[in-house]
């Protein structure tokens, strides 16, 4: 059964990425005789001309991150894995494919600016000022559950931190060869992707001492105040790079050993029903569409696609092969996902948070291919622990960007100073509980909610765009709608249920007020406008 739903997914997706992909590249008129910032603006730090694998190993490496694992895995449990796999395919082809390569697009069109300054040229600047603020808060969400999340794997797994610790430092070496005149490419992947791997080995033999969770923490959140504010040839792009080298070897293993197996057995119900006891509030629509989040839809993406990923495309038809190839890879990477819970019983993953499950999962499958489940479990977890701390330094560098751009302040201070700033409140944040929970565990359906109502802003922001630019908008109108509709009704339930803690229900009230403003200026501009903009 796993197989067939592996490769049913996987040629779905390859049918998708030939024939919509090209469909949006065309209806959207991407044209690479139009240059790109990252030509027309060349900083050296932040805006830098790439060639594409390179860019797609960074923008796939911060995309992915714990997203398209945990909210599969979660949502698997709550509701069954057939609607979570349907919405997977779904999602991934038809909204948040299209949500990645427009956020892409409009960023490339507007030098490079992230979805909020787009808003303040499309609509306006109070509008525009409001989205920031929902952008920033939404970003320190993700920032907070990221840094747990690995804290508690380092913590847990000191392997994987001394491989994480191996790895960073070979990114660095990586891309200083990268700079070198002279140096070939291929040469430098025969030497560098083996000694990326090598860093497995290093950890096994070599883990690091047990640590506190907190002081995991604090060293995590001093990683992403000195990793965000380096320029982006230097770790960024070396590191993401490589680590979308243990992901493919991941998804390969993975991949292979389930269709090897013999054992598949689906472990969990295809449905558990409309309504499950096992999250609040519990009604398939809209939870399910919250709790997948990342694995078919994501509004931190349009910020990586328009924060960093816009600053570094060569030209306009590497879109297609970078935003809109990404997200379905990650829909990939979802149904994975969704194969490591359901090849679990329910005591194996009792006490396990998803990181767990899903490196014991994927362990399960590499035994098939003769790699120790002990190796296996190390492998997995080290590769999301690479996401994981990919998806933070890109989350503070994508702070940064939104407070310059809030107080238009963009200097030597700013990239300091600025870094400094973002980082306060999550670092303050993420030390706490709340009802003895984590605090990213308080807040995972608040940032399921607000992620996806990010999203909804930026598809909304699209369809202004396509508005304006007089191109046919439809396809991306029908998921801004939907795309709005879902998160919205989540914040309503949680903001009048009275069983939430009391954050949670004030957090989701102030994100809803934002979310309605922003969303109901941008649909009335749709509304109104009757001309289209001059070309840019």
């Amino acid at each position: 059964m796993l197989q067939i739903l592996l490769v049913l997914s996987v040629i779905l997706f390859v049918i998708a990425y030939r024939f919509y992909g090209k469909f949006l590249a065309s209806r959207c008129g991407s044209d690479d005789s139009i240059p790109t910032p990252a030509c027309t603006h060349n900083d050296g730090v932040d805006y830098v001309p790439t060639r594409a694998s390179i860019v797609f190993g960074h923008h796939f490496s911060s995309i992915a991150g714990a997203g398209p694992i945990v909210g599969p895995i979660f949502a698997a449990q709550y509701f069954g894995w057939g609607p979570t796999w349907l919405w997977i395919l779904i999602g991934s082809i038809f909204v948040g494919g299209v949500h990645d390569y427009g956020s892409t697009l409009m960023s490339l069109r507007f030098a490079g600016r992230t979805v909020s300054e787009i808003t303040r040229s499309l609509v306006g600047k109070r509008t525009a000022q409001f989205f920031r603020i929902f952008l920033l808060l939404t970003l320190m969400y993700v920032i907070i559950v990221f840094a747990d999340l690995t804290a508690g794997t380092f913590r847990t797994q000191p392997a994987v931190a001394t491989a994480s610790g191996w790895f960073v430092a070979t990114a660095v070496f990586f891309g200083w060869m990268l700079r070198r005149r002279g140096a070939k490419f291929g040469v430098l992947l025969a030497f560098f992707v083996p000694l990326t791997f090598a860093g497995l080995a290093v950890g096994h033999y070599f883990p690091a001492p047990v640590l506190d969770k907190n002081l995991w923490l604090l060293l995590i959140m001093l990683y992403a105040l000195v990793a965000a504010v380096l320029p982006v040839d230097t770790l960024l792009q070396p590191r993401d790079f490589l680590s979308s080298m243990f992901l493919f070897a991941m998804l390969v293993l993975g991949l292979g050993g389930l269709l090897l197996t013999t054992d598949t057995l689906v472990q969990i119900p295809i449905f558990e029903g409309f309504i499950s006891d096992k999250v609040n509030p519990g009604y398939i629509a809209p939870m399910l569409f919250i709790t997948v989040a990342c694995g078919a839809c994501s509004g931190f993406h349009s910020m990586v696609a328009s924060g960093t990923t816009s600053k570094q495309i060569k030209r306009e038809s590497d879109t297609q092969r970078v935003a809109y190839g990404g997200m379905l890879l990650e829909g990939v990477l979802a149904v994975f996902a969704l194969a490591t819970v359901a090849i679990l019983s329910t005591e194996q993953t009792q006490g396990q948070n998803p990181v767990g499950v899903f490196s014991q999962g994927a362990a399960v499958f590499f035994s098939h291919l003769g790699i120790p489940p002990e190796a296996g479990v190390e492998f997995a977890a080290l590769t999301v622990s690479t996401f994981l701390l990919t998806t933070l330094d890109t989350c503070t560098r994508l702070s940064r960007f939104l407070l310059e751009e809030y107080f238009d302040w963009r200097n030597q201070t700013s990239r300091y100073l600025g870094t400094v700033l973002v980082l306060i409140p999550p670092t303050a944040m993420v030390f706490q509980t709340f009802s003895g929970q984590p605090a990213w565990k308080a807040i995972w359906p608040m940032f399921g909610s607000t992620n996806q109502l990010m999203a909804a802003l930026a598809l909304v922001t699209f369809v202004v765009y396509l508005k304006a630019k007089g191109i046919r908008y439809t396809f991306a109108l029908i998921p801004a709608l939907f795309m709005l509709a879902m998160p919205l009704l989540a914040m309503g339930l949680m903001a009048f249920d009275a069983e939430q803690p009391m954050l949670l229900r004030a957090l989701s009230v102030g994100m809803l007020l934002l979310g309605v403003f922003v969303s109901a200026m941008s649909l009335n501009y749709v509304r109104q406008q009757d001309t289209a903009l001059s070309p840019q």
